[in-house]
């Protein structure tokens, strides 16, 4: 049975114990005692973002209990954190909401304490340069042919610019955002509801395939499975200190919300991010995982980079650049 790690927005736990010189996060978690884990993917000018802590052990991940978050800005204490409300009744996972911003260039570290003083992890941040503002975004529908069956879907042609003089490490994500007025009976007026879905097909762009591109004979032969890159993580080693055109498809249906018909408004959020080194390898660790291209029982197991230090995990800090398209749709 394969193992899954998923993310965005909650980065569950493989069951991580032992820690190399290297960090890296194996998944065999026999032999070992536990170990404090620390996993948070921030975004730099967010005030909602959210820190997990777990312990590893036998078989299964085990909730941390009566801790404390502390976050350091430039050595200097901006946060001292207790953990979040469960989010549901019997749901006992330890959150803390990091609500302090960042700005590109500040060294962040961050401790996490348990009370009982058995165990203390942390991670330090240098959050990244800013990307440059995304300079064009053309976009046009096509057909496009995915296993045999051929739909529409809308194309983005995307010009980026890398930041000079660095090695650059980057992300792209497409959150579709589909947004609903629905009147609620119980308060007596209209209430907004948003849903976002953020899937897209990167096949023919050689940056986020790896110089690998393919098409949809090759996806339909079924004889080469690929590691598609589901995370949309790429570096500049391919237009190190030039622009770069990235082609990329999604569809603009509404997803989840169909009871509303077409009164549905729906807007293309195209988020270009700027991200840590052990970030993009742990995300690139990610798509392996989540791809049919994987299988655990002949490939040797994936060893997941992380930064945390007294314990394992992994914390990310971004900051990033975006550009709304706006798909109209009628409002009720």
């Amino acid at each position: 049975m394969r193992t899954r790690i998923y993310y965005p927005f909650i980065l569950l736990i493989a069951l991580l114990t032992t820690v190399s010189c290297e960090n890296e996060l194996p998944f065999s978690v026999k032999d070992n005692p536990p170990k404090l884990v620390m996993n948070a993917l921030i975004n730099a000018d967010s005030l909602t973002n959210v820190l997990y802590l777990n312990l590893t052990g036998r078989g299964y991940a085990t909730h941390a209990e009566k801790a404390t978050v502390e976050v350091r800005v430039n050595g200097q204490l901006s946060e001292s954190l207790r953990p979040l409300p469960p989010q549901a009744e019997g749901d006992m996972q330890c959150r803390f909401n990091i609500s302090g911003k960042f700005s590109p260039g500040d060294v962040v570290r961050i401790d996490a304490l348990t009370d009982d003083g058995q165990y203390h992890a942390w991670a330090e941040v240098t959050v990244p340069q800013r990307p440059h503002e995304i300079t064009d975004i053309d976009t046009v529908t096509v057909p496009l042919t995915q296993y045999y069956y051929t739909q529409n879907y809308l194309r983005y042609k995307i010009n980026i610019k890398d930041r000079p003089d660095e090695n650059n490490f980057y992300r792209l994500i497409m959150d579709k955002q589909m947004t609903v007025k629905d009147y609620n009976n119980e308060i007596g007026e209209y209430v907004t509801q948003t849903t976002h879905r953020y899937h897209f097909i990167s096949r023919e762009d050689v940056v986020l395939t790896d110089g690998q591109p393919t098409n949809s004979d090759d996806e339909d032969n079924g004889m080469f499975d690929t590691v598609k890159n589901i995370y949309g993580v790429f570096d500049d080693s391919r237009f190190k200190n030039t622009s770069y055109t990235m082609t990329v498809y999604n569809q603009t249906n509404v997803e989840g919300l169909s009871k509303y018909g077409t009164n549905v408004k729906m807007d293309m959020i195209v988020r270009l991010l700027s991200i840590t080194e052990t970030e993009y390898y742990y995300l690139k660790a990610l798509n392996l995982a989540d791809s049919d291209a994987y299988d655990e029982t002949i490939n040797e197991p994936i060893k997941y980079p992380g930064n945390v230090q007294g314990g394992v995990g992994i914390v990310g800090i971004s900051t990033e650049t975006s550009k709304i398209i706006h798909i109209e749709k009628p409002w009720i």
